[in-house]
């Protein structure tokens, strides 16, 4: 195992082979970047080896002996944007994003056209939300090389991530136009996020057209297919793609939060609260469950359970319709409760 593995005179002479492959690709097939110096290393001292080691090691998953292996090539041989690559790689894989990023710059500085760690860093930046240095990097990197269309996609997410839909929409057309231009297929990523953007520009049958012509659905295109039929109003052909989602993870809460709108919505209220409930129970973040759930008690008669349920819904940032109808709800049960205790009294 790699645990094991220690730097001897032997292993050197075993890897020396791969280290000179890995010096001729370094020299050559990666400038403009500072190249390394010009000298001769002796076995022990020479950082390609250090290099390769950390490579296999971060290729096994073996990421601390990765980390220190990369650490002793950078302190005979701090010049090389590969290996800083590498080690921001690593960090990335321990979770240690800040640190990534870090590498991952300082190999920008030692190679400014190196796209794959514009790509890296960018995709840091929107792993942590942080959009407008995502999309920045995304932008670096495509315009380094612009057959990569797919990191238009890429910036097409941060968008709408960032809520930016027209935006996300314009970066669409671009993408086409590239597609167009290279001669390449719209890749089922285009349709998808084309799905989205319209989708949530309320253009549900032009979102569905999209969705239509993805070729392997996966998660989020099955997920919008039942968002755009439930905003058409037809619950029975939505559930069925929130069915499907559910018997790929049970344990996903917000399958069961659309799957109690639709019972909502037969008025079978005794499966539908069912249903919230139990998607409250695997994710109390599901806050329109509340909703649901507050009109049902209204339906039984509970009104101060329906109270509790609208004032918890109400403690969180909803649509401006639904809002002044809780609102109004809110108001009317507050007075009823009121009245019946004085009346009680």
């Amino acid at each position: 195992m790699l645990k094991n593995i220690i730097v001897k005179t032997e292993y050197y002479k075993v890897l020396s082979g791969i280290a000179l492959i890995i010096f001729l690709c370094l020299t050559t097939c990666c400038a403009p970047y500072s190249l390394p110096e010009k000298k001769t290393y002796s076995e022990k001292d020479n950082p390609y080896i250090y290099y390769a080691v950390s490579l296999e090691a971060y290729e096994a998953k073996e990421y601390h002996l990765a980390l220190e292996k990369i650490d002793q090539a950078l302190k005979l041989n701090d010049n090389l944007a590969q290996f800083y690559q590498l080690k921001g790689d690593i960090h990335r894989a321990l979770y240690e994003d800040e640190k990534a990023i870090e590498a991952y710059k300082t190999a920008i500085k030692k190679r400014s056209n190196f796209i794959e760690v514009y790509e890296a860093t960018a995709g840091i930046y929107e792993k942590h939300e942080q959009y407008e240095e995502a999309i920045r990097y995304y932008k670096r990197a495509v315009g380094l090389d612009p057959s990569r269309i797919d990191i238009i996609l890429k910036i097409v997410n941060c968008y709408i991530q960032w809520n930016e839909m027209d935006v996300a929409e314009y970066h669409l057309n671009s993408y086409k136009k590239s597609a167009v231009e290279q001669k390449k297929p719209f890749s089922d990523r285009y349709y998808v996020l084309r799905g989205e953007v319209l989708f949530l520009m309320k253009k549900y049958e032009d979102s569905l057209d999209s969705l239509n012509k993805v070729t392997q659905p996966d998660s989020l295109t099955l997920y919008l297919y039942g968002k755009n039929y439930y905003a058409l109003n037809d619950f029975s052909t939505g559930v069925t793609y929130f069915n499907k989602l559910l018997n790929e993870d049970k344990d996903n809460g917000s399958w069961y939060l659309y799957r109690g709108i639709y019972f909502f919505n037969q008025k079978d209220y005794i499966d539908a609260k069912g249903q919230f409930e139990y998607a409250l129970k695997l994710d109390e973040t599901l806050y329109e469950t509340h909703y649901y759930l507050g009109k049902i008690f209204l339906n039984e008669g509970d009104e101060t359970a329906a109270l509790q349920e609208f004032r918890i819904y109400r403690q969180h940032e909803v649509e401006a319709e639904r809002a002044e109808e809780i609102d109004k709800a809110i108001e009317s049960l507050e007075t009823e409760l009121i009245l019946e205790n004085v009346r009680e009294n």
